[in-house]
């Protein structure tokens, strides 16, 4: 059952005699329950689109609508004020009062939205549900980043609002912190059930807590889907570039058919199969190649190309990251990465890569 619906969504920004288009007819749909993220690069749109949903900004055309109710429609004069969207909204700074003590903090919040509970046996539910029962009279000085943080979803969590809109929420915790408060995170969601939109730029959050990713690009939809879609199956050379570390190429359809393709930029034909056997035309093809799916030897090959794409190059850099390593190779002026577990290479080693045709994905510009 779809929860919260966005229709043709535009957004304009004006700043003197310049106009920004920063939402671009988006529209999406979030099923009641799941952790849907909105997931791209800083200006993509991605706040603006939660700020709009969230009643902090004026649409400029379309329609959003929450629990079967429209809260923004610019053509019916409908414009609700965040207060009346039964939202819930979880700052990237937290936005606690340092004046008021966790308690007062959480109660300010149940006062303005006209809880009708106890207040006081409240406060204690959400603070015992994000792991912090005993800091009620504490002041958010004398809390951690990552105490902070929690306090603010308690108070996000307190009302019970219909959706729960997240902008960047760990992105001033350190690594670790992150790690552990996605987790954290993730538990609570899962248990209250709550239908939540999270912004982020960083991917692997992303990945690891949504049942739905929307990616956008200059404020437009660049592909919806499950994680494991949008991986393994980019439909745009932005989508491939911009979750994993893939190798992107300019290429040439050999023969009519996107079955085989000639790498533009080589200073002689390099020459690959790929995993498309469809009928599809390609007006500007890209090809791409997760970064971890190209093997490494310093031997020739034993499968032949009848196994897999054999390409041997110059490693041209070596960067060593922890628990993997990922290496620069000069095949024919064209730069290939490769990720892999393997750091016995040096750079000037001559070495063969292996492709396997199924990792080798043909996409449109």
């Amino acid at each position: 059952m779809e929860h919260v619906r966005v229709e043709n969504l535009n957004k304009w920004y004006t700043s003197g005699s310049t106009k920004e288009h920063a939402v671009d007819d988006l529209s999406f749909t979030v099923t009641e329950g799941d952790i849907f993220s909105i997931l791209g690069p800083s200006g993509c749109g991605k706040t603006t689109t939660l700020r709009s949903i969230a009643g902090l900004e004026t649409i400029d055309s379309g329609r959003i609508h929450i629990n079967d109710e429209t809260v923004s429609d610019p053509s019916q004069l409908i414009s609700f004020p965040p207060d009346k969207r039964e939202i819930g909204l979880m700052y990237q700074s937290y936005a606690l009062w340092p004046h008021m003590t966790v308690k007062k903090n959480i109660t300010y919040a149940l006062n303005g939205r006209g809880y009708e509970g106890d207040n006081d046996e409240r406060v204690r539910e959400v603070l015992e549900l994000v792991g912090l029962p005993d800091i009620s009279d504490r002041y958010p000085n004398e809390l951690s980043g990552g105490q902070q943080q929690r306090v603010a979803f308690a108070r996000a969590l307190s009302y019970e609002p219909d959706v729960l809109l997240m902008d960047e929420p760990l992105s001033n915790l350190d690594l670790k912190q992150r790690r552990r408060m996605r987790t954290k995170l993730l538990e609570i969601l899962d248990d209250v059930g709550m239908t939540t939109i999270y912004v982020t730029h960083d991917q692997e959050e992303a990945f690891e807590i949504s049942d739905e990713i929307l990616v956008m690009n200059n404020g437009q939809k660049a592909q919806l889907g499950p994680p494991e879609e949008l991986y393994q199956n980019p439909t745009s050379s932005f989508v491939a570039d911009f979750i994993g570390e893939a190798n992107t190429f300019d290429a040439t359809i050999a023969n009519g058919t996107a079955e085989r393709c000639l790498l533009r930029d080589a200073s002689k034909p390099l020459e690959l199969s790929t995993n498309h056997n469809g009928d599809d035309s390609f007006t500007d093809p890209v090809v791409t190649i997760r970064s971890e799916d190209i093997s490494l030897t310093n031997s020739p090959s034993e499968n032949g190309d009848s196994a897999a794409n054999v390409i041997t190059g110059i490693i041209e850099q070596k960067r060593f990251r922890g628990d993997a390593t990922l290496y620069l190779v000069d095949v024919d002026g064209v730069e290939f990465k490769v990720r892999t577990g393997d750091s016995r290479y040096q750079p000037g080693q001559q070495v063969t890569m292996e492709v396997p045709s199924e990792s080798v994905a043909v996409v449109q510009r």
